[in-house]
């Protein structure tokens, strides 16, 4: 499946605002209510998620701006 250049762009920030909103869904309904468990794991998942596509994606730019680099010296 391919995504335009904007979704694909704005994916991870989509998961970290998912993420907040799900903590705060836990927060709101309280840490007692029964389903306030589902919610912290998927605010979690969602937050790790997201900020591990973000550092990926760094880190693998990084080394193609760096493998370009040297091919160009």
């Amino acid at each position: 499946m391919w995504l335009s250049g904007p979704v694909y762009e704005s994916l991870p920030f989509a998961y970290l605002l998912g993420g907040g909103l799900f903590a705060a869904g836990a927060y709101y309904i309280g840490p007692s209510a029964p389903g306030a468990w589902l919610y912290i794991a998927c605010s979690l998942i969602s937050l790790v998620y997201g900020a591990l596509i973000i550092v990926r994606r760094q880190v693998y730019r990084a080394a193609l701006q760096q493998a370009d680099n040297a091919q160009t010296a």
